[in-house]
């Protein structure tokens, strides 16, 4: 499968934990980064596609 141009914008985005920090506190409700602790985000590295929307690209592909 072919990676797409906002997906390296997207996994750049999330590598960083403070990053992801200001996306919630900035977008989300208050009450939502209140009960988050923020201090246990850390990278993971893989790709994780739901097997429904791997289902849609292989489709998509043909």
């Amino acid at each position: 499968m072919a990676s797409q141009h906002h997906d390296t914008g997207c996994k750049e985005v999330f590598s960083y934990p403070e990053f992801v920090q200001q996306l919630v506190e900035g977008f989300f409700p208050p009450e939502i980064s209140r009960i988050m602790d923020f201090s246990t985000l850390k990278n993971h590295s893989g790709n994780y596609i739901t097997p429904l929307f791997e289902e849609k690209l292989e489709k998509g592909s043909e």
